[in-house]
């Protein structure tokens, strides 16, 4: 009896297995980038090593992405930490997707992708970005969030849904990394003020396909990827007001967000848009101030005299456009013209007799106009450099395709209040080899140029990156 058991068992594990199907793929990457300056090693994180394993068993499909981030060690003396390790595990994706008839259903770690531009889409705003890999492209360098999603089609129409009860952030660099992109401030954790309740993200989008092309509308409500600065408290030991001290406030503001985008396909080019129109505003009140206490020796500094929230409410746009066509020779262009500007600005004013010390920003009370330091906490990872960009792309394969050369560049044409066209540029010169099936070498040297003249001097964007001009080179394996 135990036999046929084991024979039954043994049978119907073999007809499950007839009918799933496995696949796997992924890389090895070796890196090595350098400053132009002085050949200095950059010390970032990337991939050395990364594997997908999709499972489907007819319509049921499991797909994980696997990645081992590599970065080399601070020091290699081995004093101040004795492990050997200089890698992490990253789980990138790790979802289940449901084929049914009328669409699908996704639920797990699920890095999404909305938008119609190739890079650079204000609509693309589900997943955070991972600022270590700003200069990659499509979903290298953004994160997986626990969500879930449902995708709807119905004749030339396709409504989709997401919604996540984790309130998610981008990765950004620290203070003491070599990315060339800083932060304003690093504030610690005990600074911050919690969300009150579930943070719950959610939006839905609908498309339309078209006779040469599609038109999609995108709604996204969340809080901000990047925190802000929400207002200062000011509190003493008791009553005596002669020791205050100012404690600085920040939080993630909730945002809701109107895009539209299409794809247009006329010929031998292609268009494509996107449009989002942002309402971000600060939920902190007077209230949650009050029932704050000092993030500084909170047992010394035990009486809240002054309370200052900001109260900020904001809309602002973003827009990229892009252009796409074959040039003679072969020769792929891609353009894209990208702007951001704020439509409205309101806040309420923090009216203090003395300077406030917030790290790496240097403000002096007279300077320190809440509008000044406003940053999105949504939108394109170029929103960080500047308000207008021009992006221009000429990429050429020759030899069957196993040589590819491509030169691209980045032009900062926000001159407003400056007396030149393009205050500063990033120009990139690649080569790829394709030196088997699998294996592949780049090449690569990209020149970042800003200006001395430029008004905000030493805390232009351009200004900071200069020093970020590098070369690089990997080999790639593909599995």
């Amino acid at each position: 009896m135990r036999l046929n058991k084991i024979i039954i068992l043994f049978f119907l594990s073999s007809i499950a297995l007839s009918q799933s199907k496995n696949a796997f793929n992924g890389f090895l990457d070796f890196n090595y980038i350098s400053r132009i300056s002085d050949g200095s090693i950059i010390n970032l994180p990337y991939r050395l090593f990364s594997l997908r394993i999709d499972h489907e068993n007819e319509d049921i499909l499991i797909k994980s992405s696997f990645a081992i981030e590599h970065k080399i060690r601070e020091e290699t003396h081995f004093l101040s930490n004795e492990s050997p390790s200089d890698f992490n595990l990253d789980l990138r994706e790790l979802y289940l997707q449901l084929f049914t008839s009328w669409g699908e259903l996704k639920i797990g770690k699920i890095i999404h992708t909305w938008g119609n531009v190739d890079e650079n889409s204000p609509i693309d705003i589900v997943s955070p970005y991972d600022y270590y890999f700003t200069f990659d492209s499509g979903t290298d360098k953004k994160m997986g969030i626990f969500s879930s999603a449902v995708d709807i089609y119905a004749n030339n129409y396709k409504i989709g849904f997401t919604f996540s009860p984790i309130h998610n952030t981008h990765r950004t660099p620290l203070e003491k990394d070599d990315f060339p992109i800083k932060l304003p401030t690093y504030p610690y954790e005990n600074e911050f003020m919690k969300i009150s309740g579930t943070p719950i993200e959610y939006g839905f989008y609908g498309s339309k396909t078209l006779s040469k092309g599609d038109i999609s509308v995108h709604y996204f409500n969340g809080y901000d990827r990047l925190f802000n600065l929400s207002g200062v408290n000011v509190y003493a030991n008791g009553p005596d007001k002669s020791f205050s001290i100012i404690d600085i406030i920040y939080s993630y503001r909730k945002t809701k967000i109107l895009g539209v985008g299409t794809n247009l396909f006329i010929g031998d080019a292609t268009f494509r848009g996107d449009a989002a129109f942002f309402n971000t505003s600060d939920v902190n009140d007077e209230d949650k101030f009050l029932e704050r206490k000092s993030s500084y020796l909170p047992t010394i500094y035990d009486s809240l005299h002054y309370s200052y929230p900001l109260k900020e409410e904001v809309n602002y746009f973003q827009t990229t456009l892009q252009f796409e066509i074959e040039l003679p020779f072969d020769i792929q262009f891609t353009g894209q013209f990208f702007t951001y500007d704020t439509l409205d600005y309101k806040s309420d004013s923090l009216p203090l007799d003395e300077d406030i010390s917030i790290p790496n920003l240097e403000i002096t009370v007279d300077e320190l106009n809440p509008e000044n330091i406003f940053t999105p906490g949504y939108g394109s990872s170029i929103g960080i450099l500047t308000k207008k960009a021009a992006i221009v792309s000429l990429q050429k394969s020759i030899l069957d395709e196993q040589l590819t050369f491509k030169l691209s560049s980045l032009l900062d044409i926000d001159n407003k209040n400056y007396d030149k066209s393009i205050p500063g540029m990033i120009l990139s010169l690649e080569t790829s080899y394709r030196l088997s099936n699998n294996l592949i070498i780049d090449i690569g040297y990209t020149k970042i140029t800003g200006d001395s003249n430029h008004p905000l001097g030493e805390d232009y964007r351009l200004n900071i990156m200069e020093d970020f001009s590098h070369f690089r080179t990997n080999i790639k394996y593909n599995f």
